[in-house]
């Protein structure tokens, strides 16, 4: 072979093994490109999969919780069909392998629609509101709800939300607790609210008397229950006492003598857990949450019970929560439609 036939032999070769790298390179990207879509296709299936598998055992859970509860009398700090309890202060229940729901006393929270000025005030300095701006707070949230557009001193009306840019009040109760950060100066303290676990303590609903609402003390958070002056010592022994239906009563009455706000704190529509609850389905270890208002009303034998303000969200998994009790997996003794004759609610 010729010397200028072998330089063109190895120029070729060369060229040739050098397209062949580059061709599987290029091939490599494409394989790993197909894998990496493939694995997320199959992990966003699988949460798929998971999310629906949650949101069915979601409302099974619902439906039992709706008949049980329907057909369970009202106690202090709990629902008891004759045999079984189920306590109303957010305590865990596991259903199944997919949910575990909670049931919260709309009584034990501080309701927004029924402002106890001296309650709320106390409430936003425990969920981090410095001192010397909770009164303009509890002023504009009074200025939201009432039906006029007289200002008070330290609120808001029309005139400064406009000049701020901001949807003026409706003058009317609130219609969810989100709304609560559209009153004039709350937003910015929602991320106070959120570090200090204030957010899941508010609530816009709840039974109202004559002598406005009062607050369960048996199934108030841990935070609603230091912004009524609570020392910890006390807390700590109301959270022992709330699996026992007799104790609990009792240290229920000694702390609203105590705090000499019976009718106020715990007195008059706050001797049991009203028929308004907060219903929180969880995944065990999903970011999924769905929550919604559940009303009882065993009475009406067309429907003994009413669902509203449903949502479907996700959240950070929590730490260090309690272990989940187990939902009683026995039917209750009456149904909701013969339960009022039977039991004396």
């Amino acid at each position: 072979m010729k010397p200028t036939s072998q330089r063109y032999y190895t120029v070729a070769h060369g060229f040739a093994l050098a397209a062949v790298l580059w061709l599987m390179a290029g091939l490599s990207i494409v394989v790993a490109l197909v894998a990496d879509s493939a694995k997320t296709s199959a992990e966003r299936v699988a949460q798929l999969r998971e999310r629906t598998e949650f949101v069915r055992s979601a409302l099974s859970g619902r439906a039992e919780a709706q008949y049980w509860l329907s057909a369970a009398r009202p106690r202090v700090a709990d629902f008891f069909d004759g045999t079984t309890s189920v306590l109303a202060d957010g305590t865990p229940y596991q259903t199944d392998d997919n949910n575990i729901q909670s049931i919260q006393d709309h009584g034990g929270l501080i309701n927004l629609n029924a402002v106890n000025r001296e309650l709320v005030t106390r409430f936003l300095l425990v969920c981090g509101v410095p001192v010397e701006q909770a009164p303009f707070l509890v002023d504009a949230l009074e200025d939201y709800t009432d039906s006029d557009d007289l200002r008070r001193i330290n609120g808001a009306e029309r005139d400064t939300y406009s000049a701020e840019g901001l949807r003026p009040p409706r003058n009317s109760p609130l219609l969810s607790e989100s709304e609560v950060w559209e009153v004039f100066g709350w937003s910015s303290h929602r991320d106070s609210f959120t570090r200090n676990g204030c957010n899941n303590s508010l609530t816009v609903l709840g039974q109202i008397n004559m002598l406005g609402s009062s607050l369960n003390l048996a199934t108030a958070p841990v935070v609603v229950l230091k912004a009524v002056g609570l020392s910890d010592e006390i807390i700590q022994d109301m959270a022992v006492a709330r699996d026992n239906a007799e104790k609990i009563a009792e240290r229920t009455a000694q702390n609203n003598q105590l705090l000499g706000n019976g009718g106020l704190f715990g007195g008059a529509g706050g001797i049991q857990v009203q028929k308004v609850l907060r219903i929180t389905h969880r995944h065990p270890t999903g970011p999924w949450r769905m929550t919604y208002t559940l009303e009882l009303d065993p009475e009406n034998d067309d429907r003994p019970w009413r669902i509203s303000q449903p949502t479907i969200s996700s959240e950070i998994a929590s730490t260090g929560t309690l272990k989940p009790l187990p939902w009683p997996k026995q039917p209750p003794i009456f149904t909701p439609s013969d339960v009022s004759r039977i039991l004396s609610f």
